[in-house]
């Protein structure tokens, strides 16, 4: 490529990319909203970690988290938590019913801090061009959040937990900077991805630029969008969801780039036999993203079993099935027994203050 074309390339990343496109929380029918931030006891950091995407990326970008504790923060276990493709922190500290559906608030409840952040492209955070999003990309931002934290606070343990695409992430993160981790938690993952579900999302998703919330706001042609009223058929179980939780994830739903979709399945390969923390997994036994094809999670001991081959004895691997239960966890009626089973892995795998209280 000629200095022209370098040239042209590089006015084309600088007009593509864009700052915050975020407003208040959506909510209908007058339903109060609350977030982390407001638990009675809670303390809070808003934080902005400048970042890039690669360690020799030219540009910088800014992004956007929540910093949560209550009481003494110095010794705290760290749990900071990675959303999915188009969900926003939204998703770890749901508004709706807080102490229903915010995992933020079981957290904060059992004595850990909580970073929940909007991942770069989504929300509070900046949004460079789409095609440069990807796991590894993203994984290396966390890297960078997580350095940031460490130089201001003392933590005593840092666990992340991922959602879907957020789980890819923090596995991918895990691996490469292992030293900043002490125990992960994927949920809305298994190493297994459903076909049926690859072709609701070809046809469920528009260009973010010219339909739904972020039309003639947002200009990068790589961002897509899930379409208007397409969540409940795909993420939830009717029956186990109450509907105004639908209606308000519809209505903050976020973007996600075609970067992003083509790197999703990276990391469904063996890569996490590599790992060398306590890994949990928790999966619906309905999950319509990650069940499906070659995999079908309503047996529960034949995905437990399936599961467990990708990971080496030092993970310390361990999975739980949840009933009546589709990709989004967090947002179904049993999200607080969901928010107990991993908040009791924490505390016994890496421990609330110091090192873990049980061996593998």
């Amino acid at each position: 490529m000629g200095a022209l074309g370098v040239l042209a390339g590089l006015a084309l990343l600088v007009t593509l990319k864009t700052g915050p496109i975020a407003g208040p929380l959506q909510t209908q029918q007058g339903i109060p909203l609350a977030t982390a931030a407001e638990l009675p006891g809670a303390t809070c950091e808003e934080w902005v970690v400048l970042v890039k995407l690669s360690p020799r990326g030219w540009f910088s970008h800014n992004v956007a988290g929540t910093l949560c504790w209550t009481g003494d923060l110095d010794g705290k276990t760290l749990a900071v938590t990675v959303s999915g493709a188009g969900y926003g922190s939204v998703y770890w500290d749901f508004p709706y019913q807080p102490d229903i559906y915010s995992f933020a608030r079981a957290a904060l409840n059992r004595q850990l801090a909580t970073f929940n952040f909007d991942r770069l492209g989504i929300g509070r955070s900046d949004r460079p061009f789409g095609m440069l999003l990807g796991v590894d990309n993203q994984a290396y931002v966390l890297a960078q959040i997580i350095e940031a934290l460490k130089g201001k606070h003392r933590f005593g343990a840092i666990v992340t937990l991922g959602h879907s695409f957020g789980s890819t992430i923090s596995l991918a993160h895990a691996l490469n900077y292992p030293q900043h981790v002490d125990g992960l938690v994927l949920t809305g993952f298994v190493h297994n991805s459903n076909p049926d579900f690859s072709l609701a999302m070809r046809d469920g998703v528009d260009l973010a630029a010219f339909k739904g919330p972020f039309a003639g706001v947002l200009v990068d042609p790589t961002y897509i969008i899930s379409k208007a009223n397409s969540r409940s058929r795909i993420f939830y179980t009717p029956d186990n969801t109450d509907p105004l939780v639908i209606e308000i994830d519809e209505l903050n739903r976020q973007t996600t780039t075609i970067g992003e979709v083509v790197s999703m399945p990276t990391y469904f390969k063996d890569q996490s036999k590599q790992l060398t923390i306590p890994v949990f997994t928790l999966v619906g036994e309905n999950d319509f993203v990650v069940c499906g094809g070659k995999v079908h999670c309503t047996d529960h001991d034949a995905i437990i079993a399936w599961e467990g081959q990708f990971f080496p004895p030092a993970a310390c691997h361990e999975m739980s099935v949840l009933d009546d239960t589709n990709h989004n966890a967090n947002l179904h009626l049993n999200a607080p027994a969901s928010f107990q089973l991993m908040l009791d892995w924490i505390e016994r795998r890496v421990g609330i203050r110091g090192p873990p209280t049980h061996a593998c």
